[in-house]
């Protein structure tokens, strides 16, 4: 799947959602993108968690 493939999947699955799930409960909107996703073949994994301070930079 490409990326346009993946948002398409993505927006069309926040479209479906209610408004008021995605105010209330956006774990649940973010769940069932990852579903829809890995429907769509793409794989999930959750990513390490960091240690330490992050190091990003701002640009102003």
């Amino acid at each position: 799947m490409t990326t346009p493939a993946a948002i398409a999947v993505i927006r069309a699955t926040i479209e479906d959602a209610h408004l008021a799930e995605i105010l209330t409960r956006p774990g649940m909107t973010a769940h069932r993108v990852a579903r829809a996703l890995e429907t769509h073949g793409w794989t999930i994994t959750p990513t390490p968690a960091r240690s330490g301070p992050y190091a990003g930079t701002q640009h102003h």
